[in-house]
């Protein structure tokens, strides 16, 4: 292998939400480290404003402790510009008479009045978090993919080739980050092995304008063919608009992605109800295949998984990327402390200790996400028995729901 052309502290594999989140805070927290981030898409120029559909987006529930994060890192005002506040949940079960409604009024922590959390469009938050990478060091390499890696005692050995031409790059980091997301190329060429469950549901995703506005309510609603989530969107043009989340067996996928719109969304009102008012219109519906993925390994000496490659999970509680924020946090803190002790980023105490201090965490959001669709989806006697008790319970016992409550907000760990 030739020398490599250059030595950098840190190199993350993946410029998605997860790695641009990662990159921000190494900078922020972390800002002795070099840090390059390379990126196989092409991303939008830095002066480029954000440009959002006019109607129809993907969007992300982003917990009041995960904007926490985001007002450290100096994010905030962007976020709230393209962003609804989360101000309560409503937790509700179809044909049976007790839910839950969640405030953040009792919520202590947060620092945000009254916010649970936000939700933001995908296209504006990726924008946001790539422009806020050009004010700091970190080397934005895009696009840009990863043809090989080689770990050694030092660290690894990235090839790389630019996609839009030039000649194989070599680069070499102390620590190598991969955060490319579901079914890696890199976890698979590094030997990281995955358990993976799959659901046999499919997640439709979609935007509803609403009759009337939802004045910061997100609904997490368990009907018979599945879960759905309904959050709220800024309003556009004058529109409420509200995004869908429905997780239902693939055969009713099939059926419901065949209908034309007014059906569609005729199904999308039956299955939800009417607390949130009235459907008026749909956008494009989206699908993607559920599954839970779990790296047996999250990090080694000189290596970290990040992000969807580290774990999947059911949108059932959004929150996946919740979770890999504080993940992304605990790692930043981790080597923010390697740097003042040793000055060596990617070694194995280290590393072993973020580790630790995420697995309780992680055990905890992963299993959550996993068995709650299975307890509401079941027509066992005892099982509805359990979960209309646990209902109550959060009815009544403030404490209880207070803590819920805590859970939802990303502050309970």
């Amino acid at each position: 292998m030739s020398e490599p052309l250059e030595r950098v502290d840190v190199a993350i594999v993946g410029g998605g939400m997860a790695g641009a989140s990662l990159a921000l805070m190494l900078a922020h927290f972390c800002p002795h480290l070099s840090v390059q981030l390379l990126e196989q898409r092409s991303l939008p120029n830095a002066s480029a404003s954000v440009q959002l559909p006019s109607f129809d987006t993907r969007a992300t529930a982003i917990a009041a402790g995960s904007l926490q994060l985001f007002e450290q890192l100096g994010l905030w005002p962007a976020v709230r510009e393209y962003s609804a506040p989360i101000k309560r949940i409503q937790v509700s079960d179809r044909g049976h008479a007790f839910g839950a409604a969640l405030s953040a009024g009792a919520q202590k922590q947060a620092s945000f009045a009254g916010m649970l959390g936000a939700v933001i469009e995908n296209a504006a938050l990726g924008p946001i978090l790539h422009n806020a990478l050009n004010d700091t060091a970190v080397r934005l390499i895009s696009p840009a993919r990863v043809t090989s890696v080689q770990m050694d005692n030092e660290g690894a050995n990235l090839r790389w080739l630019a996609v839009d031409g030039g000649s194989e790059q070599v680069m070499k980091c102390d620590l190598l980050v991969v955060a490319d997301g579901v079914d890696s190329p890199l976890c698979k060429q590094l030997g990281m092995e995955i358990d993976t469950v799959k659901y046999q549901q499919r997640a439709l995703v979609t935007t509803v304008a609403l009759q009337r506005d939802h004045d910061g309510v997100a609904y997490e609603r368990f009907t018979a063919s599945g879960p759905m989530a309904l959050l709220p969107l800024p309003r556009r043009e004058g529109v409420h608009r509200a995004a869908v989340v429905w997780a239902c067996a693939e055969e009713e996928a099939d059926v419901v992605c065949a209908l034309p719109e007014q059906q569609r969304l005729q199904r999308l009102q039956q299955q939800f109800g009417w607390r949130a008012g009235r459907f008026i219109r749909a956008g494009a519906l989206q699908g993607y295949p559920l599954s839970l993925s779990l790296a047996r390994e999250q990090w080694r000496r000189n290596l970290v998984l990040l992000g969807n490659c580290a774990h999947f999970l059911h949108p059932v509680a959004g929150q996946g990327f919740n979770l890999t924020l504080r993940d992304c946090y605990a790692l930043a803190q981790s080597l923010a402390r390697s740097q003042v002790q040793s000055g060596a980023v990617g070694q194995l105490e280290w590393l072993a200790a973020y580790g630790e201090n995420r697995r309780l965490d992680q055990q905890l959001t992963v299993g959550f996400s996993d068995r709650i669709p299975a307890l509401f989806s079941s027509a066992n006697p005892f099982q509805q028995v359990v979960r209309q008790l646990g209902m109550l319970g959060l009815t009544l016992v403030p404490p209880l729901r207070q803590q819920f409550a805590g859970q939802a907000a990303g502050f309970g760990l």
